[in-house]
């Protein structure tokens, strides 16, 4: 991905999970208490994880994955456990990619509703890239999908994990 597209995406995504743009690079484990969130939203960004959540579950994350690296701390069985204590409904993980053509100019993102086709995703590729930088997101689980995206000049930028909500900004 380019970097002034990398750029683009880390400042949005840290406006929305409340830390800096450098945070997401950090190559750390960051816990970020959001009063605003009623469950969490887990981030692998490149070898950083950012787990944003209400100050409760925050704490908890910390006491359990605190001293983990943030691959281990992004370990999707663990999280799912707590979202089970919780009584939280888990989502994921999902891979959330970018296209980044040369071609697209992007001073604002298009977040695209979740489809499973080539066809589908190349005309909403085609609508989207008009009006921002097309972003979806993609469960692992589904690969057909992926591959499909991958095939439309889609790129990861992060893998993400929703305990309770998911939700898109």
């Amino acid at each position: 991905m380019r970097p002034d597209t990398l750029a683009l995406l880390d400042s949005f995504w840290a406006a929305h999970l409340h830390c800096s743009p450098a945070d997401l690079r950090s190559q750390r484990t960051l816990f970020i208490p959001d009063p605003d969130r009623a469950g969490a939203a887990v981030w692998l960004i490149d070898k950083t994880c950012a787990l944003a959540a209400s100050p409760p579950l925050a704490d908890h994350l910390r006491q359990l994955l605190g001293s983990r690296a943030p691959g281990q701390a992004f370990e999707p069985g663990r999280l799912k456990m707590i979202a089970a204590e919780y009584g939280l409904p888990f989502h994921g993980p999902e891979a959330v990619l970018a296209a980044d053509s040369g071609g697209l100019t992007a001073e604002s993102l298009r977040w695209m509703d979740s489809l499973e086709s080539a066809s589908e995703i190349q005309s909403s590729l085609g609508e989207a890239g008009h009006r921002g930088l097309p972003l979806i997101s993609i469960s692992l689980a589904h690969r057909a999908a992926r591959r499909a995206a991958d095939a439309r000049g889609f790129e990861l930028y992060a893998t993400v994990i929703y305990i309770g909500e998911r939700t898109h900004p």
